[in-house]
């Protein structure tokens, strides 16, 4: 018991830096999908990376410290189906149900509680098949199979090649209590399905979530994204012009082309789409949903970029020296650089502080605004939420014009307007419509 608990252990270490990797990935295919991350949906997933992470350790480990030892126990694979039965008919013949002595001394079996463990290794992997990917026994009984087998092969071929020999016994029967554990999983889970929020449901809320509300976190995706192809560009850059870094203009170039090409340029040429935008399923909107005009995009950014963040750029151009004289009101001051650090400092974190003001505030379906957005006009929306709110504004302005001429949106005196409408036109041209000589139409 004590080396499983070793696995779990070794699982529960490891099991951060896993999630980490796959955090943005499986955001970026969430927020595109549906519009928004389902706590519930999260917890299954990642549970479930957590869950077959446990199950390998569980396999492969302890390794040995050899990679080139020889295991003569491993050596040669067990092929017989139900060996293990065989082993352990003796222990099952000397089983009483009236006896609790002889079930603990038969649960103590090594080849029974093996036995059962295998059942119960992949036991979850069928309620996971049931529950969270809405597939039904056979393909719980398939992805059983599949996992016992990658399992076993791990086994025979010395962990793919690590190790010179096998080191754990390939065993056939693995196989066969490995897929019926997974099979019994999808049999608990039906029952328990009844209890839990159907997957269709969950993400069908997640769907109504993102067309109605952009989230913070649907937005720092995106610019993680944004900066990972900033970081790309200015490698580029800086490889076309090697020399440009070497003096503070070229440096402050640098940075204004990157952020150019990956905020600015890709916008005006993808309709309002960054590349990380267009990952997660955002635009740079009007408040009103329409499309925004091109400049802004190029105030929205600039404000941010070439403006707010190369500030301290910009200070170290302007003052290279610690105690550069700057003239104000004809008298001659110094400014020294840790004075200047501490203003710009005090400018950052008054600037972040608010950032997190305004993300918790966003949790609460307030609208995530920054200065920038508002100085240019804009808004980033998802492309739902844009799509809403501009179907909104034309059904209020078609409302209103019904409500200009009077006629009823119901259908009615629409349907009024329109015969008076042709009786005019068909008056004006001379033409007598009688309906019981044209018929229907």
């Amino acid at each position: 018991m004590s080396s499983y608990l070793n696995n779990v252990w070794v699982a529960t270490l490891l099991f951060p830096f896993i999630a980490a990797a796959l955090s943005l990935p499986y955001a970026i295919y969430q927020y595109r999908r549906f519009g928004s991350i389902s706590a519930w949906k999260t917890f299954l997933v990642f549970s479930f990376i957590f869950y077959l992470l446990c199950a390998y350790f569980m396999v492969i480990l302890p390794l040995p410290a050899d990679r080139s030892a020889y295991y003569p126990s491993a050596a040669t694979p067990q092929l017989n189906p139900f060996y293990a039965l065989e082993i352990m008919w003796p222990a099952l013949e000397r089983l009483s149900l009236t006896s609790p002595a002889s079930w603990w001394a038969f649960l103590r079996n090594p080849s029974v509680y093996t036995t059962l463990f295998n059942v119960l290794l992949t036991l979850p992997l069928g309620v996971y098949v049931r529950y969270l990917f809405e597939r039904p026994w056979w393909q719980a009984l398939l992805a059983g199979f599949a996992l016992s087998l990658f399992f076993e092969v791990s086994q025979v071929t010395g962990l793919f090649g690590i190790y010179a020999h096998p080191y754990r016994l390939f065993d056939v029967d693995d196989l066969i209590t490995n897929t019926l554990g997974a099979f019994i999983g999808s049999v608990v889970a039906l029952p328990l399905c009844r209890f839990l929020p159907h997957m269709d449901d969950v993400e069908e809320r997640a769907i109504e979530r993102g067309a109605a509300h952009t989230s913070f976190s649907r937005r720092l995706v995106a610019f993680a994204v944004d900066m990972a192809v900033t970081a790309v560009v200015l490698a580029v850059l800086r490889f076309a012009v090697p020399a440009a870094d070497d003096t503070a203009a070229g440096h402050i170039g640098l940075l204004m082309g990157a952020t150019g090409i990956a905020f600015m340029l890709v916008p005006l040429l993808a309709r309002g789409q960054t590349v990380g935008h267009r990952a997660v399923g955002l635009r740079v909107v009007r408040p009103d949903g329409t499309t925004a005009p091109g400049i802004s995009y190029i105030v929205r950014y600039g404000l941010l970029f070439w403006v707010f963040l190369l500030l301290p750029s910009w200070v170290a151009a302007l003052f290279p020296a610690a105690g550069s004289p700057v003239l104000h009101l004809g008298d001659e001051v110094s400014i020294s650089s840790a004075g200047i650090s501490a203003v710009l400092f005090s400018v950052y974190v008054t600037w972040m502080v608010t950032i997190a003001v305004r993300a918790v505030r966003s949790a609460f379906k307030h609208p995530f605004v920054m200065l920038n957005g508002i100085i240019s006009n804009t808004r980033i929306m998802s492309v739902a939420q844009a799509d809403r709110l501009r179907t909104a504004r034309h059904e209020e302005t078609l409302a209103e014009e019904l409500h200009e001429l009077d006629i009823d949106p119901l259908g009615t005196d629409l349907d009024d307007a329109f015969d008076s409408s042709f009786d005019t036109t068909s008056a004006d041209e001379g033409v007598d419509f009688d309906p019981e000589e044209q018929g229907h139409i």
